[in-house]
């Protein structure tokens, strides 16, 4: 079965062929031999002719899949024994079965689709009664069954449209999963779905609800009387709404309209007796008939036995097929079929009787084909095995990352600037019914992505690992390009747009707590202008959702000031930021000893009442507002008495912190002080802990911050991130949720205490999420590992951004100048930096070895910091000490 580049390029050319379901590369599947399951891969080989010759011998075919959706086609001759060894002849429980839980039953599959159900008798099947009726109608043939890891899987093939200029004229079918059930009229009953992996392919999501399809006696406009049902365009362009809404609007022919070749339509329909329902999908008919109860397409007519006047519908659309899923599986098709794709419309109505569509959901799918740019891009670098990481779901390579929760194609990158991965997340357009009223976006819907030129502004990091270089420079992409005008808000332009949420042409607008956060995770270095202009901002306007909104101003441009030497900023806002202060000061409880706060600042989203008022990490952020403002009232000139008093509120909350929430069983800083559940309980909250153990902000001791990452894989860290709220059970966008802005402090911690290993998972935990998805989600499921939610968050390509300066080269700054700890894990050795902006200087930094013992030179010099008063370029060499 041998493949060469011309045959490649005519398979790339052929506009017809199916796009999620697998057929040759040349020629076409014939009779189907064997389908099993060996070291850890689905495999399945076939018979397949190439041409029309009349009696020539088929050959043999051959491909394997991880997931039963992407087949690779493997190329030359099969030489294994392709003698059949899938009976048709297989066992399954019952399900829902009330007198027995562990009855089963053994199933005899026919040729034609028919089965019977039987026992196993002295070594031979025994039917019980005659034939069932077909489970699967239409075109498909060659039936095989797989008993794999407690699954039941049916394959079989499928014909193709006939005047199909392509070579193909069969198909494999979507791998089905079969159970046995009791149904409702107390028989048993064979039942197919399609394997739960095509939920990989779904890009975006579309749904309504409570349809009427007869109109409702309403007419259509066109004045004849004549009923309308449901017709929507499944071809669309988004613009940003009513903040913090979106629209959708008729398409314009643009290369970001929105749509799909292929679908995954859903539908719930309320029918009564009489009910004649047209479906209508890209021009495909169906017709479900409830009087004469049968549904047909395409020439296709099959019996059904809806329940309860619900008929439950799936239909999946590729190119030239169509399988439809009826009753929940007790009915299958498969349909040759010509899409109109100038007509991408679903339309539903009902032409006697009464019907509603109680629910229809649409997904697009993506196909399984590389594009022609795709394979250029990945070929020159499919060989090239060298593992960075590993982890039990996922392996970061030099050059992609192959990962099993969000399954197949893996993520190419041929080099430091290209990214090559499909769209992984489903794109919902309209906030969903939920407590936290989420949205899922995607912004790039393209497999290729590339950086803007104007990341050349921001700091360069090489590692001579392009899997790291690319997720670098996507990080950096998103901080520009939430700084720049594509996402500003009206009147917010150049400054830092928390996220990509709304798309091009109004993002997420500027956040008092987002900014800062940004900000002293590397903002002001990487982008002094952007922070001045958004922390500005922020002392005057922008959204505040936290309850920390109050300090943050003051926390960000006391930063600020240390990054850049810049006095003018605090001039500016000075008595916004005594007034702030004030306030704070003005809420101290004297009992307590600290200021209250029923949320910690990681969340917005509900009440912790388990803090007895007194958030810790909240509370830190306050103690920080008060010894910052304290530092630039010296600067400003403010009456000494009144700096003195500022201070020492700072010190009398950080003694306070450092008292009250350590606790020493636990190991931790806890969310609550002494008396609270939290500290009763040792509750671990992430955002917490992360500046605890930050050196930079003094609470924890070194023995502290070596018992809290002792304790991090432990309580709140797998393989996928670290958990905000380990303690609490639900799931939402903060609990079981994993956010990479909460460890900054995290990874300066690991190498400052020398945890090499641990600063690696933390780089490439996010290595792995930002380059599968091409982007930054706000949140990354700590169960799953799947990122959702809003794309493009700048805090957290800031936050990761930081894992190099704070975390590999143990950057910090303060009124003395600019220090290095660096801590260089093996696989990172060599490290440079170019154009790293600290005020008035330039610094390309060289970094030469491994470990967490250097020496440092600037311009062939011994330095031990950068003064404040560099200026120019200069080259930094950091040497591994022997």
């Amino acid at each position: 079965m041998a493949t060469n580049q011309a045959d490649v390029k005519a398979f790339e050319e052929e506009t017809l062929r199916p796009q999620f379901h697998y057929t040759a590369l040349k020629g076409s599947i014939g009779s189907l031999i064997d389908f099993y399951r060996a070291n850890g891969q689905w495999h399945v080989t076939y018979e397949y002719r190439v041409g029309e010759e009349a009696g020539a011998d088929p050959l043999i075919g051959y491909a394997r899949s991880k997931d039963l959706i992407h087949w690779h086609e493997e190329a030359g001759p099969y030489e294994q024994d392709t003698t059949p060894r899938v009976p048709r002849l297989f066992a399954l429980p019952v399900r829902g079965a009330e007198h027995d839980q562990q009855l089963s039953k053994w199933i005899f599959l026919h040729d034609d689709g028919t089965y019977e159900l039987g026992q196993w008798h002295d070594q031979q099947f025994v039917a019980e009664r005659a034939r069932e009726t077909l489970l699967w109608h239409g075109s498909p043939s060659d039936w095989l069954v797989c008993e794999a890891e407690g699954r039941c899987l049916l394959i079989g093939t499928g014909q193709l449209e006939d005047d199909l200029a392509a070579p193909p004229r069969r198909q494999l079918l979507l791998p089905a999963e079969l159970q046995l059930r009791q149904t409702e009229r107390g028989g048993l009953k064979l039942y197919a779905s399609p394997v739960e992996e095509l939920q990989r392919l779904r890009v975006w999501h579309r749904k309504w609800s409570g349809v009427e399809l007869d109109g409702s006696g309403s007419g259509n406009g066109n004045g004849d009387g004549s009923k309308q049902g449901f017709e929507e365009s499944l071809r669309f362009r988004l613009v940003p709404g009513e903040w913090p809404d979106v629209r959708l609007l008729p398409p314009e022919g643009k290369p970001d309209d929105i749509g799909a070749d292929s679908l995954d339509v859903q539908l719930a329909l309320e029918t009564d007796a009489d009910s004649l329902v047209h479906i209508e999908v890209y021009g495909v008919r169906i017709r479900l008939d409830r009087s004469l109860q049968t549904i047909a397409c395409g020439g296709v007519v099959a019996p059904l036995t809806p329940t309860g006047g619900i008929v439950r519908l799936r239909l999946l659309l590729d190119r030239a097929s169509l399988e439809l899923y009826a009753c929940d599986g007790e009915v299958a098709m498969s349909v040759p079929v010509r899409p109109s794709y100038n007509d991408r419309t679903l339309r539903l109505s009902d032409h006697r009787g009464h019907a509603k569509a109680a629910s229809v959901n649409v997904y697009g799918l993506r196909g399984i084909w590389p594009s022609a740019e795709e394979r250029r891009l990945i070929e020159p670098v499919l060989q090239d095995d060298t593992v960075i990481y590993q982890s039990a779901s996922y392996t970061v390579y030099k050059h992609r990352i192959e990962d099993a929760v969000y399954g197949e194609p893996p993520a190419y990158v041929p080099d430091r600037d290209t990214i090559v991965s499909p769209t992984r997340a489903v794109e919902d357009f309209k906030w969903q019914r939920s407590d936290s009223n989420d949205m899922t976006r995607v912004i790039d819907r393209g497999p290729v992505w590339h950086p803007q030129r104007e990341i050349s502004m921001l700091p360069d990091v090489h590692t001579g690992i392009p899997t790291f270089d690319a997720a670098y420079r996507l990080a950096a992409d998103i901080f520009y390009r939430c700084g720049s005008k594509e996402f500003a808000r009206p009147g917010e332009e150049g400054m830092w747009s928390a996220g990509q949420f709304q798309g091009p042409g109004e993002g997420f607008g500027v956040w008092v707590r987002d900014t800062t956060h940004i900000a002293i995770r590397m903002g002001s270095i990487l982008d002094p202008e952007g922070a001045r202009r958004s922390l500005l901002f922020t002392t005057m306007d922008g959204f505040d959702n936290g309850v920390d909104g109050t300090a943050m101003p003051i926390v960000g441009i006391w930063d600020y000031y240390l990054a850049t030497g810049d006095l003018t900023l605090i001039e500016e806002t000075w008595a916004n930021l005594k007034r702030r202060i004030a306030k704070l000061d003005g809420t101290f409880d004297p009992v307590h000893g600290l200021i209250p706060a029923d949320q910690a600042t990681s969340n917005d989203h509900f009440q912790e009442p388990e803090n007895g008022g007194f958030s810790f990490v909240t509370e830190i952020y306050f103690m920080e507002a008060f010894r910052a403002i304290a530092r630039m009232g010296v600067l400003m000139g403010e009456p000494e008495e009144q700096v003195k008093a500022w201070a020492e509120r700072g010190e009398q909350l950080l003694r306070n912190i450092q008292r009250l929430y350590w606790n020493s069983d636990a190991g931790i800083f806890t969310t609550g002080p002494v008396g609270s559940e939290g500290n009763l309980k040792g509750y671990w909250e992430s955002a917490g802990q992360e500046i605890a153990m930050w050196p930079r902000y003094g609470i924890a001791t070194s023995e502290q911050r070596r018992s809290m990452l002792d304790r991090l894989p432990e309580v709140a860290m797998n393989e996928f991130g670290v958990n905000v709220f380990p303690y609490r059970p639900e799931t939402n966008h903060f609990c079981n949720a994993a956010w990479v802005v909460w460890t900054s402090g995290m990874a300066a911690t690991a190498g400052r205490e020398g945890r090499l290993d641990l600063l690696m998972t933390f780089i490439s935990q996010q290595v792995r999420n930002g380059v599968m998805n091409k982007t930054f989600y706000e949140v990354i499921d700590y169960n799953t590992g799947k990122a959702w939610r809003w794309p493009g968050q700048l805090w957290h390509a800031a936050g990761f951004i930081s894992y190099f300066f704070l975390g590999l080269l143990g950057m910090e700054y303060d009124e003395q100048g600019l220090s290095f700890a660096p801590a260089i894990p093996e696989e990172l050795r060599d490290l440079q930096v170019d154009n790293l902006r600290y005020r008035e200087a330039q610094l390309h930094i060289r970094v030469h070895g491994w470990g967490t013992k250097f020496t440092m030179v600037c311009d062939g010099k011994p330095i031990e910091r950068i003064p404040t008063d560099l200026k120019g370029e200069h080259v930094i060499e950091i040497q591994a000490a022997p």
